[in-house]
């Protein structure tokens, strides 16, 4: 793996040394105080890590946690590290358009980026969906808290992990007893999510893949399911 790990580095730099440059420029057009500037990508790679390459059919925090740095003179404070859970792909949207004065459309779902770092919202979770390549289309669903990150594997095994003791995600703990009631609250949590944002894992025609759940859980096809609260989007009726 060295040559490869040493090839990924040698890009991380070449990239450090452009954003330098770019960041050299602002300065010398007399607008750096007056720019947002964010560092950030769209996944990582997992770079030998596992034993794997690439970015495909595992979501290990080496693909989803990614790197995001931000400089924005008067805004947002200088050398703060803000523990909120972000989203890019909603989150920086949201950031870009306050940034530039503009209104967000009403189907915006992301934080403006100010106000985690203030500390005047965050969330409890997030979400990640991943609905394969071209390669292949292998469905997977995440979850993850402060803690345990929960994996949704509609064909294989599902994944549980507890962040705080296993960083690496080496040991999943999806079959553990001891975490039994623990897996079952993050599934509860994950099937209502996927009902409200219409997945379409969670379409009648997915059924079997939730089949592996306990009879008695409320996601299981044969089980009778709590309605969502009024508001809550449906994608079907039961």
């Amino acid at each position: 793996w060295a040559p490869i790990v040493q090839r990924y580095l040698g890009e991380i730099t070449l990239l450090d040394a452009q954003v330098g440059r770019l960041l050299d420029r602002l300065e010398q057009l007399g607008i750096g105080d007056q720019t947002l500037v964010v560092y950030t990508t769209d996944h990582g790679d997992m770079c030998g890590a596992h034993g794997m390459m690439d970015k495909h059919y595992v979501m290990y925090d080496d693909i989803l946690r990614v790197p995001l740095v931000a400089r924005w003179p008067g805004v947002l404070p200088a050398g703060q590290t803000c523990p909120a859970m972000i989203v890019h792909e909603l989150d920086l949207a949201r950031t870009f358009l306050a940034a530039a004065q503009v209104e967000a459309p009403p189907t915006f779902v992301g934080l403006d980026l100010r106000d985690p770092v203030a500390g005047r919202t965050s969330r409890p979770d997030v979400f990640a969906q991943y609905q394969g390549t071209g390669q292949g289309l292998y469905s997977q669903r995440m979850l993850r808290d402060r803690r345990y990150k929960y994996i949704y594997n509609p064909v294989a095994f599902d994944e549980l992990y507890d962040l705080q003791t296993d960083p690496g995600e080496l040991h999943n703990l999806v079959d553990d007893p001891a975490q039994q009631e623990r897996l079952q609250a993050l599934q509860i949590r994950m099937d209502a999510w996927m009902h409200q944002i219409h997945d379409r894992l969670s379409s009648p025609l997915f059924d079997w893949g939730r089949s592996k759940l306990p009879p008695t859980h409320p996601a299981h096809p044969r089980a009778g399911r709590a309605g969502p609260a009024p508001d809550t989007p449906q994608v079907r009726t039961e």
